[in-house]
Parts: C-alpha cells; structure tokens; sequence
C-alpha cells in the first residue's frame, strides 16, 4: 500500500503554489510520492490502486482533479482524502453543459433548487475532508449532513516569513483582478490618500482573466497616479516588488455562495506587509484587527483618516509587524499542521 498525492504544482493558481508547499513541508515527511494530475487519466489509474493512499487538491476550477477524484470515487476508491478549496461548492454545477445558459440554469439548480444534493453521496464516500477555514468546516457540514470533515489550518514555508523592515508607506495589491475583488476600491482609497500624502505608490500585482480583462483595461485607464499595473509577477520576483511597501490593500466583496480561503492575504502577511482588508467570508479567521491587520468599514473617508493613522504611527506599524510574524509561526508552520492531519 503507497501514498500518493495528486494536484499541479506549476500554474499560475494559488493552489498551486499551496500544493508544492503542503507537499514539500507537510506530505513527503509521510512517505507520499506526487502524481501531476496533468498526466493521463489512464496513467494515473493503472499507477494508484484503491488500497493506496490518496489526496487531492479540489477546488471548483480544478476541473482534472475532479474528473481523477471521481473516478476512483465511482470505482471505490476507500482511502481518499480531499483538500476542499471552496466550500461548500464541490463540482459545480454538478452537471455541466458547453452551452453557458444550460450552465446556468444547471448552476441555479445547484443553489436553489438542489442546494447541492448531487454531490452529498460523492463526498460521503471521501474518507477524510479537509477545509482551510472553520467557516468552511460549518457550512459542510450544514450543507451536506456530513460528519467526516475536518479543519486544516493553510501551510507556510517558516523560510519565506519576512519581519516587515518600515522605510516607506507605499502600497500593495496581490490578487486576480475582478469586480468581485474589492480592488476599486482599494484604487479609490489610494487615490485620497494621495491628497495627504503625494509620494505615495500603489503596487498591483496580479492578472485579469476572461471578460475580468475589460475591467482591468478600465482601471488602468480611470485610476493613473502614482499607480504601477505589473501584472502577473513571477515568485522569484514578488519579493522585489513587495520590498517596495510597507502596507497592502487587498480588499474583498462578500462571495454569495462559497468561503475560499484567501491565499494572496496569507502571502501579504508572509511578505511581512500590514494588511488594510474587510471583514467578510472568512477574513477574521486570519486577521485579528489592530493585532496582525486593520479592518476596512467601506466608507472612504473613514477609511482614509484610519489608514493615515497608521502611516503616521510608526512604532504601532513596528508592532503590528513583529505581531504578524508571531501569528504566521504559531498557526501556519509544517508543525502545526501535522496536528490537524489524519491520513
């Protein structure tokens, strides 16, 4: 009986940078040997029996990690174990069509009509599920009546953990870019803040994709000063831009139907940036306010004087920094979550 672990380490996704670190740091100590899911479905069957060991990373958009998970679900695979990036959201819709209306209506079915009910028998045969977030954890387990979920706190490399060295109050966004982001805002809160202090830049690092490119073509075009649009930066090269701020704006809107974990706030904090985000989804489980980060209310004006508060204050800058490296440490290493893992 083997171990296997069966995700994509080499996009762009912040799954794939989560599954190189949770299998370097975490699984390959356990005896696991890493499957690329991009290999043929044949190749991967004929190379994991159902008596072997197996975890996989699923989000919604992991669409060949699905289709491997579900075939060895249908083929009664006993000792499986998922990471669940989306919860509650499993496969979805659970039916797809090419046609996007069909997909759609299949969608509508999903939350409205179904509330997810196709998916409940697939997830019950998963041995141990795993959810990034307590939220998620809850919403499993309300969704589905299902009692074999478990929380696993997101892992961080303790090597990449930088102590924030204060020497400017420039800004940084890291993320896709969408209108469900919260970026704008984060533009438009920049762009007051300029009024008070006119030196002060603002770092976008992430890409548009799909319809999300007219949108990010809006923005470069509506919000110019003192803004640099970088697109997608590589990991070797996200610690130069991030050396440039000493804060992060990375604002969210509330998801209506899912609570992802939010990677590109973990990987703020890990840069050692003092994060300035709102309190939706499952923000609070990673921010404690004034403690690690500062809440956003949403209100412009508030939220210029409350930001500006934070660039004059040096000394709280310093502690909120040093604090950010004590929460990372005590609930993000290797060793934390070898506590939280079954299989």
């Amino acid at each position: 009986m083997q171990k296997f672990y069966i995700s994509r380490m080499n996009t762009r996704s912040g799954i794939s940078k989560y599954s190189h670190d949770f299998f370097e740091l975490v699984l390959k100590e356990k005896g696991y040997v890493f499957v690329n899911s991009e290999e043929s479905m044949i190749a991967i069957l004929s190379r994991v029996s159902s008596r072997d060991h197996v975890h996989i990373e699923i989000g919604i958009f992991q669409k060949k990690e699905l289709e491997i998970l579900m075939a060895m679900l249908n083929a009664n695979y006993k000792n499986i174990s998922v990471t669940l990036h989306d919860p509650p959201l499993f496969k979805y819709p659970f039916v797809e069509f090419k046609h996007p209306l069909l997909n759609k209506i299949s969608k509508f079915y999903d939350v409205y009509l179904n509330r997810f009910r196709l998916s409940k028998k697939y997830l019950a045969k998963i041995k141990y599920l795993y959810v990034l977030t307590q939220r998620g954890v809850k919403e499993i387990k309300s969704t589905y009546k299902i009692d074999n979920v478990y929380y696993l706190p997101h892992v961080v490399d303790e090597r990449e953990i930088k102590v924030q060295q204060l020497g400017n109050s420039n800004f940084v966004y890291f993320g896709f870019i969408g209108k469900n982001k919260g970026i704008e805002y984060a533009l438009k809160l920049h762009q007051k803040l300029l009024a008070l202090y006119p030196e002060i830049k603002f770092y976008i690092i992430g890409e548009a994709i799909g319809k999300s490119i007219h949108y990010y073509n809006y923005l470069k075009t509506t919000y110019t000063k003192n803004i640099h649009y970088l697109g997608y930066v590589s990991d070797e090269a996200l610690g130069e831009v991030f050396n440039k701020a000493d804060f992060s704006i990375v604002p969210f809107k509330k998801y209506k139907f899912y609570t992802p974990f939010s990677g590109s706030l973990l990987a703020v904090l890990r840069y050692g940036k003092i994060p300035f985000t709102n309190n939706v989804n499952a923000v609070s489980e990673i921010i404690e306010d004034s403690k690690n980060g500062f809440f956003l209310s949403g209100k412009i004006e508030a939220d210029v004087k409350m930001v500006s508060g934070i660039i004059k204050n040096k000394e709280l800058a310093n502690k909120i920094s040093q604090h950010i490296y004590t929460y990372l440490t005590a609930n993000h290493t290797a060793q934390n979550i070898n506590k939280y893992l079954l299989n």
